[in-house]
């Protein structure tokens, strides 16, 4: 190919170009015009031409002081600027060759300044110019050169935004022109859709069709079958027919709500035509035209009445669950009362005699019957507790105590077990562990009785040992770490993890060979969780068992300190009257004797209206009252006293009913304080130096 050729392919391709631009069919645009006269006065010159050039002609796209649109290729100057890359700048057209000649130099005030840049498209052919001209000779600045050029890039820009812009649109009419085809196409599937949803509804619900008004329009076989009547024996009735005049003004509501276009859901309880209740979970859907008004109303409903049926089944064994559960806390109480009262005489005398008895045979023997008492009472409080527990009433009291002594204590109500076993049993406290801590010591008790009782029981030989240590101090606070340990028969591997589970041993015949409730671990792991410690085992069968638990305390303040030793040293003797109401002869005679014993004045009264009688001649300064008594009860007497003797002398209650809600009721009646049965001397003597001498 010839170098001619080759020439003639790139016009070929530049006009080709040029006419994917649409210039030849594109009117004046509004950005054009405002760009050319930008230029124009940037070069401050009077006309500024933004053209379009093919092999014939110049079109003009923007123009500013000149009046045609066009002109013939042979009469331009931009036929020379289209042919290059650069700046085409002719300061003077009368003394250029190429234009000297041309009618528009030539003409009067013709053409004396040219300055013109080629529009370059993305494909690298000029398609036309950006030029101005000037009627005088004159020069470009460098600023205004590069405005110029700045200018014409801005043009090109446009350009091709345009024709990206119109290619776009052409593309986006195809591409919605298919959008539509497609959803039509799927409207009529949605539509399909529909119809077979609505079909699988009526086959599947109960549907009725309403007007605004309730009026019914229409129903199908499900609800004809749900509700009894018959499609002919509904139409034009109105949906009130389905309920009672009690449920009228509820059904009005939900008419006028569905009349403003509000869907309404829910269970609803209705009548069948036999007269029968059944129960829908139905939906109200308000069907409204383009108006917006509600032209009727579809209601779509399942039978639940087996499903409403079973729940009211449900909360009936629920009641009845709760109140046997009820009845279970009331026997509960009783039977702790029943048991708790005797127990309590029986330890009380026994304390008693322990304090005058000087024979060591007999304090043996008393010793040896206040153990067994002990031992009873701690398996009726596993008991107990283990309700307290499951009512979510066992509450953990913080109290300053001596922890050396609360756990001598505690070795001294095992150690005879221990003797007669011939077991080594001691404690090693460590040096650092505060000698007074705040925290609920008969807690700790209970645990530790539970922990080293177990570990006796099941050591034949060897010892029973408890390690207390420090494990973690804080300014207020400290972790305490008890480790019980024994040589006994250990624990399977493989029990581990239930001994602490409820009447759960470790073997089967363990309660045959060794006795216990199987309650003792499970009331002592939630007794040190809810004193938000920890407990775990280790053992190895045939070798012993080590139980380890951590409980934090609260260190005593001095403050604490003198209150306790206050509490503690209790007068040698006091002054007072005082009415014991209580019916049990025993605990009549050792509350009596405690008192008496302390220089107080006490008068018994076996039933509530010989208690009346006494307060009627005498005036008392603390009254002990029993709240289960024959005749009349704690509660009653209580109330006679407060509401027709009107009297305000202190009242105590005495108890053994552990539920918070027999705490609430002695107060509500009228009672100033609480003291549960059984009880020690320390508690009865710290109501008395809190209601008799606190007084004084």
């Amino acid at each position: 190919m010839n170098n001619v050729e080759i020439e003639e392919n790139k016009e070929i391709k530049r006009l080709q170009t040029l006419l994917s631009y649409n210039i030849l069919d594109t009117p004046y645009e509004k950005d054009f015009d405002e760009l050319a006269q930008l230029i124009a006065l940037i070069c401050d010159v009077p006309t500024a031409i933004i053209s379009m050039i093919d092999d014939k002609r110049q079109w003009f796209k923007a123009k500013v002081g000149i009046s045609m649109d066009e002109a013939p290729i042979e009469e331009t100057f931009c036929k020379y600027t289209v042919v290059q890359d650069e700046l085409l700048e002719i300061s003077d057209a009368l003394l250029d060759e190429r234009v000297k000649n041309n009618p528009h130099v030539k003409a009067e005030n013709g053409i004396r300044f040219y300055a013109g840049l080629p529009l370059k498209s993305e494909n690298g052919y000029n398609i036309g110019t950006v030029c101005v001209v000037g009627d005088k000779p004159k020069q470009l600045t460098g600023k205004q050169r590069k405005a110029l050029k700045l200018l014409t890039s801005q043009a090109m820009h446009l350009l091709e935004t345009r024709k990206k812009n119109k290619n776009l649109g052409t593309e986006l009419s195809s591409i919605l022109g298919k959008k539509i085809a497609e959803t039509q196409k799927k409207l009529l599937l949605k539509e399909s859709e529909n119809k077979s949803l609505m079909k699988a509804i009526k086959n599947s619900s109960g549907v009725v069709e309403f007007r605004p008004d309730g009026t019914i329009i229409s129903i199908n076989q499900n609800f004809e079958e749900i509700s009894g009547y018959r499609e002919i024996e509904l139409l034009g009735s109105h949906h009130k027919m389905f309920i009672t005049p009690a449920d009228y003004s509820e059904n009005d509501r939900l008419w006028k709500s569905l009349g403003k276009g509000k869907f309404k859901t829910g269970r609803v309880r209705r009548i069948h035509k036999d007269g029968s209740e059944f129960y829908l979970q139905a939906t109200y859907n308000p069907i409204q035209d383009l108006d917006v008004r509600v032209v009727k109303v579809v209601k779509i409903s399942q039978d639940i009445t087996k499903e409403i049926e079973a729940e009211f089944s449900l909360q009936r064994a629920k009641d009845m669950a709760e109140s046997l559960n009820e009845q279970k806390d009331n026997f509960i109480a009783n039977v702790s009362h029943e048991i708790r009262t005797p127990i309590h005489a029986m330890l009380g005398f026994t304390d008693l005699l322990l304090e005058n008895e000087n024979d060591g045979h007999k304090i043996n023997y008393l010793k040896a019957v206040k153990v067994a008492g002990d031992s009873l009472l701690f398996i009726i409080n596993d008991i107990l507790d283990l309700s307290k527990m499951d009512a979510g009433l066992l509450q953990i009291d913080k109290d300053v105590f001596d922890i050396r002594d609360a756990i001598n204590r505690v070795f001294s109500i095992l150690h005879l077990k221990a003797h007669q076993k011939k077991i080594e049993f001691k404690p090693s406290i460590a040096q650092e562990v505060p000698q007074l801590l705040i925290g609920d010591k008969n807690r700790l008790a209970q645990v530790l009785i539970n922990l080293l009782g177990n570990a006796i029981k099941f050591t034949s030989e060897g010892s029973v040992k408890l390690l207390v240590e420090i494990c973690k101090e804080t300014d207020f606070k400290v972790v305490i770490r008890f480790n019980v340990s024994d040589t006994g028969i250990g624990i399977p591997q493989k029990k581990l993890h239930t001994v602490f589970q409820r009447f759960t041993q470790a073997e089967e015949n363990t309660s045959q060979k060794y006795g216990g409730t199987g309650l003792g671990l499970n009331i002592s792991r939630q007794l040190i969780e809810k004193q938000e410690g920890n407990i775990e085992v280790k053992s190895e069968f045939g070798k012993g068992t080590n139980f380890i638990f951590e409980i934090p305390f609260e260190k005593a303040t001095e403050k604490a300190l003198k209150k306790e030793i206050s509490i503690n040293n209790f007068q040698e003797k006091y002054s007072g009257k005082i009415l014991i109401c209580e019916d049990s002869e025993l605990n009549q005679r050792l509350v009596r004797a405690i008192l008496k014993g302390k220089g107080l004045e006490v008068d018994i009264a076996a039933n509530g209206e010989k208690a009346i009688s006494f307060l009627k001649e005498k005036n008392y300064d603390l009254i002990f009252m029993d709240v289960q008594m024959p005749v009349k009860n704690g509660y009653e007497t209580t109330k006679e006293i407060r509401n027709e003797l009107k009297l305000t002398t202190p009242i105590v209650a005495l108890t053994a009913n552990f539920m918070t809600a027999e705490k609430e009721k002695c107060s509500a009646v009228g009672m100033d304080d609480y003291l549960a049965k059984p009880f020690q001397k320390k508690q009865l003597f710290e109501k008395v130096e809190k209601w008799v001498n606190g007084k004084k």
